[in-house]
């Protein structure tokens, strides 16, 4: 049978259900099976223990889609989108949104694939070669099942070209509007699905936000990294005076404009167009509370060693600008920097700054970004409630 023989004893990451077979674990991939292709994963006595996806391009040179003997079919395909459907429809926390993640890839067991759902469209977007090779048989699941106004496809994202694959974005179903509001936790906000940064809005922030509401009142605060305003609005609703909002995109800075009218907040809301980091750098200014939400910056592993200097750049002069008993509300957003790296930054940034800072609590990704237990690099968004004094 044509397929992926794995070396001898490197069948262990699938007895404990791991998504990832990388490069190092293979002992021969048919050279019959082009970049993209479902295959068996055998062990080396070519026992089938999985299907997945192939791409020798990949370090991740196979992702699985199913454990076990059984071929993945398309009938495979429809149960895992069903399943990921279905957990979001009985959610509780999902019950004050009409925004949310839909399909998760590998905390949903379909590495690559990428679904979020804004009101009444759904928004498409493929990782992976594989999942471009299902792209048509997954978008006609999710119109027979969820029955969208439109799709719209992102697949825009930095990691394709590690796949070998050219971005492509563009109209999939019916038509997307330019802008769609959404609502979150009484909150309502103007997301551009077709320009915006990811798929158009932060929506694994929703949980946070709202967790940043009780600490707000009377406090003046900073909230870098700001983009289309999500948490100077929920800052705003908890009863902030004033809040500066810093992000180097302009057109993110006027959305959040268009937010703050949508919400019927004008007063106090302060917007510079400038890099955070220089912002931090230069300012002189004194905040009680400071939101810190940065892009990754670690997009690989070799990137490791300079996204913890930026951090800890970011945060030394960040702290600067606190006033005494201020709070922070920091995020890494990078599966390649784990919560202890996080968290041994801060620390050596408290050290430089030299204030006294504790963690008063910690903060993870919503329940529509489930992490895979199986494979706990998924989880990428760590953040952390400082007191600094």
């Amino acid at each position: 049978m044509k397929g992926i023989v794995l070396k001898k004893d490197k069948e262990q990451v699938l007895h404990h259900k791991h998504p990832w077979i990388f490069s190092g674990a293979i002992k021969v991939i048919d050279d019959n099976i082009p970049n993209g292709a479902i295959a068996p994963v055998m062990d080396h006595n070519k026992n089938i223990l999985a299907w997945g996806y192939v791409n020798r391009l990949s370090d991740i040179t196979v992702r699985i889609l199913c454990f076990g003997e059984k071929p993945f079919t398309l009938d495979t395909l429809k149960q895992l989108i069903h399943k990921a459907i279905e957990k979001r429809l009985h959610n509780p926390l999902l019950a004050n949104t009409n925004a949310y993640r839909l399909i998760h890839s590998e905390g949903d067991e379909i590495p690559g694939l990428i679904v979020d759902k804004y009101d009444a469209h759904l928004v498409f977007q493929s990782l992976t070669m594989g999942i471009d090779m299902l792209r048509n048989e997954i978008v006609q699941i999710l119109a027979d099942i969820t029955h969208p106004e439109s799709i719209f496809e992102r697949s825009d994202h930095a990691g394709r070209f590690a796949e070998g694959i050219e971005k492509r974005s563009g109209q999939i179903f019916g038509v997307t509007p330019d802008e769609i509001i959404i609502s979150e936790n009484n909150l309502k906000f103007s997301v551009d699905v077709k320009n915006g940064q990811k798929t158009g809005f932060f929506l694994d922030q929703r949980e946070n936000r709202k967790a940043l509401i009780p600490y707000c009142a009377h406090k003046r605060m900073l909230n870098l990294f700001s983009y289309t305003g999500g948490f100077t609005i929920a800052a705003f609703k908890g009863g902030a005076y004033e809040v500066v909002s810093v992000d180097s995109s302009r057109q993110a800075l006027d959305m959040l404009k268009k937010n703050l009218k949508l919400n019927h907040l004008n007063a106090g809301s302060i917007e510079v167009c400038t890099d955070a980091f220089e912002y931090v750098k230069h300012s002189t200014e004194k905040f009680d509370l400071l939101v810190i939400d940065p892009p990754a910056f670690a997009k690989s592993r070799k990137d490791i060693p300079s996204a913890l200097r930026g951090y800890c750049d970011l945060h030394v002069h960040a702290f600067h600008l606190c006033r005494p008993g201020s709070l922070v509300f920091t995020f890494s957003c990078s599966r390649f920097i784990s919560a202890d790296d996080f968290q041994k930054i801060l620390f050596i940034s408290a050290e430089k700054s030299k204030r006294s800072i504790f963690i008063l609590s910690k903060y993870h990704q919503p329940s529509d970004h489930p992490v895979n237990i199986f494979a706990p690099e998924t989880e990428y968004l760590k953040g952390f409630l400082l007191y600094v004094e």
